[in-house]
């Protein structure tokens, strides 16, 4: 596994030369699994040429902002309340200054359960899909013309268990996403061990699924990222310590091929995370909790036959979350458990990570977003 370097002096430029936000959700508050030391949600400011990142402002006031998406024009931000339902669990609007690096708070509702983990749009941006994890509650929250949450919302609640009676005594979803062609919605219920889907309707959802696959007994399956092109994804879960493919043609979702992300002769303990796809589609990372490493991932040959490109220390502990820039060019990862980003530099043509800068301070990082200053 690769070692950490010390950041190069060079790299650091003036905040206005910064072309790019970086937008960075934190824990605020501690809970049984995390001492939460963020300051709400940051506006990095980043360079695309350099992969600096420069101080930003914070914004505060919302609790544990951990998961944030963001509109393709960039004027939307929305972030979840990561806490139980009875304390306020909630899905908060913002508009968002590109230009000024200002949030400005227009809407709350509740999220409809117990500490949501992940959010997304669809691809009209006129509903947001919210995955509660402790409920295994899954909520379509309607959109008004501005983009901004209304309480038109419907809510679908997953029944059932799996075999690990301490992290599987019912459902828990991680994470819920439109599929490429905005048809449907698959969600990730790692309590259950299943990808479910549902689809898209005039009014929103379809109250019942019309796809239910069932993972490996006990491997928890956290994430899922799709292929640029749409023909497939990659699915990571989080006790097995997998990623596993999937091709989609038409209708169908056929299991092609399976992945360790740990190495053979490694035998800590460890927990999956984050899986991304590089915009090429030639390259996948994955984060491990534990081994606290990016495993880079070799799509080129097939779905079916994945490999291994090689590990690189994560600069940190507990890699929670990272992001690839929309060229291609660097990702950056998220430490939550170190309060710490590191920036890496991808080789274009053989997925291989080099580090840039080793530390930028920030009180436990989770969720990473890029945002174009100029995409108004």
């Amino acid at each position: 596994m690769s070692s950490c370097k010390k950041p190069d002096p060079e790299q650091s430029v003036a905040q206005d030369q910064n072309d790019m936000l970086l937008v960075v959700g934190t824990y605020t508050t501690t809970l049984p699994h995390v001492a939460g030391r963020g300051a709400g949600i940051q506006l990095l400011g980043f360079n695309s040429r350099t992969g600096s990142i420069s101080d930003g402002p914070a914004f505060g006031g919302i609790t544990n902002p951990t998961w944030l998406t963001v509109s393709r024009d960039a004027r939307r931000l929305y972030s979840v309340q990561e806490c139980a339902e009875d304390d306020g669990a909630a899905i908060d609007c913002f508009a968002l200054d590109t230009q000024a690096r200002n949030l400005t708070h227009l809407a709350s509702v509740p999220s409809q359960g117990s500490w949501p983990c992940h959010l997304s749009l669809d691809n009209a941006e006129q509903q947001l899909f919210v995955a509660n994890y402790v409920s295994g509650r899954f909520a379509t929250i309607r959109l008004d013309a501005d983009r901004v949450p209304t309480r038109q919302v419907k809510v679908i609640q997953h029944e059932g268990s799996s075999v690990n009676p301490e992290r599987q005594e019912g459902p828990h979803l991680h994470q819920a996403v439109p599929t490429p062609d905005g048809r449907r919605v698959i969600v990730c219920d790692a309590g259950l061990d299943r990808l479910i889907r549902y689809p898209l309707t005039e009014d929103g959802i379809a109250p019942t699924p019309d796809l239910s696959l069932d993972t490996e007994p006990g491997s928890f399956p956290r994430h899922l990222a799709f292929l640029p092109d749409g023909s497939g994804f990659l699915v990571i879960h989080e006790l097995a310590n997998t990623v596993v493919s999937y091709d989609m043609a038409g209708d169908a979702i056929t299991r092609c091929g399976s992945l360790s992300i740990l190495p053979q002769a490694w035998t800590g303990t460890s927990s999956a995370a984050a899986v991304h796809i590089h915009p090429s589609g030639r390259f996948a990372y994955a984060s491990n909790r534990g081994h606290d490493s990016l495993c880079a991932i070799d799509l080129r040959d097939s779905l079916e036959r994945l490999s291994v490109i090689g590990w690189y220390s994560a600069c940190g502990k507990a890699p929670r979350d990272f992001a690839i820039d929309p060229a291609g060019r660097f990702l950056i990862v998220a430490t939550q458990d170190s309060d710490n980003l590191a920036v890496y530099e991808i080789n274009s043509e053989t997925g291989e990570l080099f580090l840039v800068t080793e530390r930028y301070s920030i009180g436990t990082p989770v969720c990473l977003v890029f945002v174009n200053r100029k995409s108004l």
